[in-house]
């Protein structure tokens, strides 16, 4: 009767914990969706680095840049090919794709807390904060890979205390299939094998006996990798580094970005002014206090869990440090992507204050949880604005604007623009918004001089024919005539646009050797007007 009653409470236990982890995973969804970026992104903002060529990748069932993640695009295109069915256009479908996995990572944290006797109320609200520090909450808003590396951390972690606890076989799986594809997917996510191993060592025996079950699910998992070949052979619209062939697929698998991003400081100075600069990304993701009180908070699991206490702090600890060596001269993705997993520890760190708030110094519970809606809707209001500042960013459906002004061109046009944000933004309206048909867009890579010579003209954004000097491009090629087609857009052409001048009755002098031919006026809409004049100098 005893052992009955007991089986139901636990039952009734589990049910409420499930329960819990489905609202904290809905509260993060909503939370995401409320400023989810359902346009192409414009942000020039290091957070927003990579979303137009996954806004772009995930629709073609293409493939993305180092190192490839190849089980991020394989699952993202099934996702957002399915939403397109249903009329979801691909850059809300690749933010949802992001906040999915955000919610996910969230779920875990839950299931984190709850490894440590945390209630469900405090369980879920201190997760929440979680969900609202700036970088959780933009990578959950736009395309990006850094919530389902959260997931994967996160799930690695809680699989390594089930085994450390149990010598659980299956428990061994789910850590070698979640580590490894941790692995697989971000390379600095070997960091966490610090922790990860003082956890699975104090089952030596049963790691020993499971090897053979490790290592098969890690070569299993590394089959993952023929996604991206596989898309080439089959002609990809969209690929990275010629996954194709030996040498591009290799480089993909074998890239690690250190070459690229990792300096170490050379002096004292340098290593102090990087410091100052960890510390504001820092503030800008939660008040460097409740960081520290947060992360503070992890050792309580020292009262029962000693070597978990430590494992924990070995979880987050390397990747502050490495954030100290990642330096591109500027703040970059990586540099805000290494931090990522102290914040899903801080907020760990905070549950267990509160649990120990409750159970140790009897502080009443509801007191406990005002305290953890307060913080919530704090973090609410400070972070919201700036997360907003990215998503909502029009600045790609400005350059879509200025590039949609042109008239219809002859056949065949090309237009040239920067790999990045404006290469992205127009090869994505093109694409999926049906805009400007009658160009064949290039980035920079493509070979202009080749366009110029067989079409005898080439349009660039002002932008980036801006960013060199107009004797650039002439040693480049030779003698070029440029003009002013539309707002934001150059044509280069390889001959003269005007076999003949103007008659002369339509210069207007401006005093300085430069005369105005020609002027006309153009409505297109009725909100704007394009005025289109020639430049004679004397």
């Amino acid at each position: 009767m005893v052992a009955a009653s007991h089986h139901s409470s636990n039952r009734h236990r589990q049910k409420g914990q499930q329960l819990a982890v489905l609202l904290a995973m809905l509260l993060a969804f909503v939370l995401f969706l409320t400023t989810l970026q359902t346009i192409p992104n414009g942000s020039l903002h290091p957070y927003g680095t990579d979303t137009g060529e996954i806004q772009n990748a995930l629709p073609r069932w293409g493939t993305l840049h180092f190192p490839g993640y190849p089980l991020y695009s394989f699952l993202g295109s099934g996702f957002v090919s399915l939403l397109q069915l249903t009329g979801i256009a691909p850059a809300t479908g690749s933010s949802l794709y992001s906040a999915l996995w955000g919610a996910i990572s969230v779920g875990l944290l839950v299931l984190l807390c709850f490894a440590y006797d945390v209630r469900k109320e405090t369980a879920v609200l201190f997760s929440t904060t979680y969900a609202l520090a700036t970088s959780v909450w933009v990578d959950a808003s736009l395309a990006e890979v850094h919530t389902m590396t959260l997931a994967l951390t996160l799930g690695s972690l809680l699989a390594a205390i089930n085994f450390s606890r149990t010598g659980s076989r299956r428990a061994l799986f789910w850590l070698a299939l979640l580590a490894s594809q941790a692995v697989l997917h971000q390379r600095a996510m070997i960091f966490l094998a610090p922790g990860l191993a003082l956890l699975v060592l104090k089952q030596h025996k049963a790691l020993w006996r499971g090897l053979p079950l490790v290592l098969g699910v890690f070569i299993a998992g590394s089959l993952v990798y023929l996604y991206l070949p596989i898309r080439a052979w089959m002609g990809a619209a969209w690929t990275f580094n010629d996954p194709g062939s030996w040498a591009g697929f290799w480089g993909l698998v074998f890239d690690t970005k250190t070459g690229r991003i990792l300096a170490i400081p050379q002096t004292l100075d340098e290593a102090l002014v990087r410091s100052q600069g960890i510390l504001a990304l820092l503030r800008a993701e939660w008040p460097l206090p409740l960081v520290t009180i947060g992360l503070g908070g992890l050792l309580l699991t020292a009262r029962k869990y000693r070597i978990e206490a430590i494992s924990l702090t070995l979880i987050w600890l390397p990747f502050l440090l490495l954030s100290l060596v990642i330096w591109e001269g500027r703040l970059s993705d990586a540099l805000l992507a290494v931090n990522l997993p102290m914040f899903p520890l801080a907020a760990l760190g905070l549950a267990l204050l509160a649990a120990f708030g409750i159970e140790r110094l009897r502080l009443r519970p509801p007191l406990v949880y005002s305290v953890g809606i307060i913080l919530v809707g704090f973090l609410f209001v400070w972070n919201r604005p700036d997360v907003l500042s990215i998503t909502r960013d029009p600045g790609a459906m400005e350059l879509i604007e200025q590039v949609s002004w042109l008239e219809a061109q002859p056949e065949p046009t090309t237009l040239l623009a920067l790999w990045g944000r404006d290469f992205w933004a127009l090869s994505y309206a093109q694409a999926y918004q049906d805009a400007f048909p009658d160009l064949v867009l290039v980035d920079h890579n493509a070979n202009w001089q080749e366009t110029l010579d067989q079409n005898g003209r080439l349009l660039v954004l002002s932008d980036t024919f801006y960013l060199r000097p107009f004797s650039w491009w002439q040693s480049e090629y030779g003698d070029l005539y440029p003009a002013a087609l539309s707002p934001g857009v150059i044509q280069l052409s390889a001959h003269p646009l005007l076999d003949n001048p103007f008659p002369a009755e339509t210069a207007v002098s401006l005093g300085n050797g430069v005369s105005v031919l020609a002027p006309t006026i153009s409505q297109n809409d009725p909100d704007s007007l394009i005025l289109t004049l020639y430049w004679q100098a004397e």
